[in-house]
């Protein structure tokens, strides 16, 4: 007997990349449970019908980024991160990101680039991707992260791949560095209702964890061997990103939320301050690394040579470099394009090991009342008057100074000009804040003929 009745599927649903809402997350614990609450008190059916989810494939497709007139590419990372844009509420794409990061390097007119970052983390997909993509970026150009109140979890993996981190203030939430997983046992809630739950499965591991069913001591180790795997990938990426050992990473890696202050006293962080001046020193680096590139005389033959390169070669390439490191790429058989990777960053650990004891002499200084390795202050100690009294350290008096003629809260726009209007009218202060802000032979050379040309 036939019949045209057919039974509709009592739910159905229609949405663009659900599954990324789903699987693993490396995301700080808080922030993640009012995630679950807000994703359980939707009406799907009711939100997938609306704009927002058409909204977020179009914003997916979207890969302009702004850049600054100075040449810094201002990548934001806000909220969440997931794979594609969360229809749900505001959120960050890391595909998206990769891509803006991508197009940011390959830009000529692009010096480096700013991550400013208010995550708790995110899924587990694509974020190793994503921390990848900023380790490029850093090997070709600057990049900074800025901290506004928090990066946790998977935000600190992606963070410290960048050349330098900071963050806006001493509480900001930093850390929450672990991974873990949970498991319910509700096997005694089905007994008291009189449910029995049968997992048909192949595979003894199939179906670990499904309601209703009891959890094994087996089950709870092989939910333990993922977790640590996932765990021990994660701390490799930060290891490496911030050039630390895994074990020092493993050491404070507990899961706990760290305040920024704390954060840079363990290394994860380089420094609190504000926005403008992080901004500043990563404009004043990426025009240091940008004019040495240009400077640099030209490689003989293709830089796709995947030969071993020798001495001339390294010596035409890298003429600042020592004779100690080219000789330990000649032991490594390196070709020019490793070579070059190698060389970005031993500049770095070098200027990083420079700064760190030029801010260990100017405290000694300091301390001693000496005035040697800062500058001669411009105008005499007094009471009295309008005049700008200046320490001797040219760090705290440029940015005095700047600060008296900016005001209090100045815009972007307006601290820029107070930057030119000071270093015009002292150029002796501008020059000693330059070289105490990037500190080492080559930087000073090229602050000094970048100087001397601007005089002329």
């Amino acid at each position: 007997m036939e019949s045209d009745f057919v039974l509709q599927p009592r739910f159905e649903l229609e949405a663009p990349q659900m599954a990324d809402y789903f699987g693993l997350w490396c995301v700080e614990e808080q922030a993640f449970r009012a995630l679950v609450d807000r994703f359980n008190g939707v009406n799907l059916h009711a939100h997938f019908a609306s704009v927002a989810p058409r909204e977020a494939a179009n914003k997916q497709k979207q890969i302009d980024f702004a850049v600054t007139p100075d040449g810094i590419a201002m990548l934001q990372v806000n909220g969440p991160m997931m794979k594609s844009v969360s229809s749900l509420g505001e959120g960050a794409s890391t595909v998206q990101l990769r891509q803006q990061l991508r197009a940011a390097r390959k830009n000529p007119d692009v010096i480096g680039a700013m991550l400013v970052m208010d995550t708790p983390g995110g899924t587990a997909k694509g974020n190793r991707d994503l921390a990848d993509e900023v380790a490029r970026f850093a090997q070709a150009k600057p990049v900074y992260s800025y901290t506004e109140d928090q990066t946790t979890s998977a935000g600190v993996s992606v963070a410290s791949q960048a050349t330098k981190r900071f963050a806006n203030n001493d509480t900001a939430l930093y850390g929450a560095m672990g991974t873990y997983s949970v498991l319910m046992d509700q096997s005694g809630m089905a007994e008291k209702l009189g449910v029995k739950v049968h997992v048909i499965k192949a595979g003894q591991y199939k179906g670990m964890g499904e309601p209703g069913t009891p959890i094994s001591e087996e089950q709870l180790n092989e939910a333990q061997r993922v977790v640590n795997a996932l765990n021990e990938g994660y701390l490799e990426t930060i290891a490496r990103g911030l050039g630390k050992p895994v074990e020092m990473i493993r050491s404070i890696a507990d899961g706990r939320v760290i305040m920024a202050r704390d954060a840079v006293g363990m290394g994860l962080l380089d420094g609190v301050q504000s926005f403008d001046e992080t901004y500043a020193q990563l404009v004043q680096y990426a025009q240091l690394v940008a004019g040495s590139r240009t400077a640099a005389p030209q490689v003989r033959g293709s830089m796709m040579d995947k030969q071993s390169a020798s001495l001339a070669d390294l010596k035409a390439a890298f003429p600042n470099s020592t004779a100690e490191w080219r000789e330990s790429q000649l032991e490594a058989g390196a070709d020019l394009p490793t070579a070059a990777v190698a060389y970005a960053k031993h500049v770095e650990n070098t200027l990083t090991a420079e700064r760190e004891a030029h801010s260990k002499a100017l405290a000694q200084a300091a301390a001693k009342n000496s005035p040697s390795l800062g500058h001669v202050p411009l105008t005499e100690r007094n009471t009295g008057g309008d005049e700008l009294v200046e320490s001797g350290d040219p760090i705290e008096d440029f940015n005095a100074a700047v600060a008296a003629l900016a005001g209090r809260s100045p815009t972007l726009q307006r601290r820029q000009g107070a930057v030119r209007a000071v270093a015009q009218k002292k150029p002796e202060l501008y020059q000693a804040y330059l070289l105490a802000t990037n500190p080492g032979r080559l930087q000073a050379r090229l602050i000094t003929e970048k100087l001397e040309a601007v005089a002329k």
